[in-house]
């Protein structure tokens, strides 16, 4: 009895052993070619209603966590691995869809463990369009900078956004962003900006453009300027004589005396202007580079024409007994000489004395004697006589008037 015993627990212990090596052997060649990976499948939509436009919830790829053959999984890797949602039963609101990627022929060799995200909730809405106004938004310029930006213009300045009916309802107007420290030169600027929009809206156009101008900071300067004439024979008069401006000139030269001084006024006589007569003119401002007008007072001045008055010519004398018919205002003053004359009361002339290149006398005419013994001379010396005459000088006589005392009288 007791070798009976021993020997059905030998058999069980044999039996028992080898399940144990059966097991394990099973799992060295069956279990270890068996793993786990995870897989990404790129997502597509089709069939979406006209009309109805995905606002929220859409995306681009599935995770998937499968496992499988090891050697089947390294195939599956170099797969593009697409999923295709159809939309078709889809409504303006939320909608729940489910994903079976287990229908995937690419997948069902494989036990599908997890799929991320498990379903899809869409949201749908109706699509409208609608026309926007633009607005800029510039960003400042720099602290440093001398310049001012003004004018600044879009075009266009109104765009045609497409999208969600949510969206669009909700907008009142699109940004456009710029920096003008991009570009900081005195002048016209222009640039294309890209519009921003929200995801799911579309934009025509989708780019504007921007105009914009930079000019130096100005200061306003006042000053007080004599009007001068462009004509200055002294034919014409002004009147009033100075005019009050106000002009914007460069921050830097607000106070440079020596570009200040360069500001004049002119006044320039019309074309047909006549004797005697007046008119209102425009003063016309001379201002040097960067300098512009802001306003002038007065508008207009009151320019007269005065007679002319004929200049004086000089003009030599007829004989040495007549005298210039031009002094130049040395001329003695036509006053009777009384008994109680004085030198004192003649008034000398202020203008000035003629230089002697100025005094110009005509030659000598001889008398008729003189001239006959001139001829008498001419002829002797044609005639071949040995002495040569001296030439006769013309007799001249210089009568002097006696001044007597009943002249006086007169």
């Amino acid at each position: 009895m007791p070798s009976a015993s021993n020997s059905r627990l030998q058999t069980v212990f044999s039996l028992l052993l080898s399940l144990v090596i059966a097991t394990g052997l099973w799992y060295l060649v069956v279990g270890r070619d068996h793993v786990e990976t995870q897989v990404e499948l790129r997502v597509e939509y089709r069939g979406l209603p006209s009309g109805l436009v995905i606002d929220e919830g859409l995306t681009n790829n599935l995770s998937v966590r499968l496992r499988g053959s090891a050697e089947l999984l390294r195939n599956l890797h170099s797969r593009d691995l697409v999923y295709t949602v159809d939309l078709s039963s889809v409504q303006r609101g939320a909608n729940a869809l489910p994903l079976r990627v287990a229908d995937l022929p690419d997948l069902k060799p494989f036990e599908i463990m997890e799929v991320i995200p498990s379903r899809l909730v869409l949201e749908a809405d109706a699509v409208t369009e609608r026309v926007i106004p633009l607005a800029s938004k510039i960003l400042p310029l720099s602290k440093d900078s001398p310049y001012l930006m003004s004018d600044v213009i879009l075009e266009p300045s109104f765009v045609t956004v497409r999208g969600p009916e949510a969206r669009v309802n909700a907008l009142e107007s699109l940004s456009v962003t710029y920096d003008p420290n991009k570009n900081t030169s005195e002048g016209s600027h222009e640039a294309n900006v890209a519009i921003a929009a929200p995801t799911q809206v579309e934009i025509t156009p989708p780019v504007t453009t921007l105009r914009y101008s930079l000019e130096i900071k100005s200061e306003s300067v006042i000053l007080n300027r004599v009007i001068q004439l462009e004509d200055e024979s002294g034919e014409y008069s002004i009147s009033p004589t100075k005019a009050l401006i106000e002009i914007s000139v460069p921050e830097s030269l607000a106070h440079d005396n020596d570009y200040l001084d360069a500001v004049r006024i002119v006044v320039r006589p019309p074309a047909d202007m006549e004797l005697d007569s007046s008119a209102d003119v425009p003063p016309m401002v001379m201002l040097p580079s960067g300098a512009r007008l802001d306003t002038v007072s007065p508008a207009a001045v009151v320019m007269t024409r005065k007679t002319a008055t004929p200049k004086e010519v000089w003009a030599p004398a007829l004989s040495p007994f007549t005298m210039p018919v031009n002094v130049y205002g040395m001329g003695l003053p036509e006053q009777r000489i009384t008994k109680d004359f004085s030198l004192d009361d003649i008034e000398i002339p202020a203008a000035a004395i003629p230089q002697p290149d100025d005094l110009k006398v005509q030659p000598v005419i001889p008398s008729d004697a003189g001239q006959e013994k001139a001829d008498a001379v001419r002829a002797g010396l044609s005639a071949g006589e040995a002495e040569r005459p001296a030439p006769i000088a013309p007799q001249m006589r210089l009568e002097t008037p006696q001044i007597t005392s009943e002249k006086l009288q007169d």
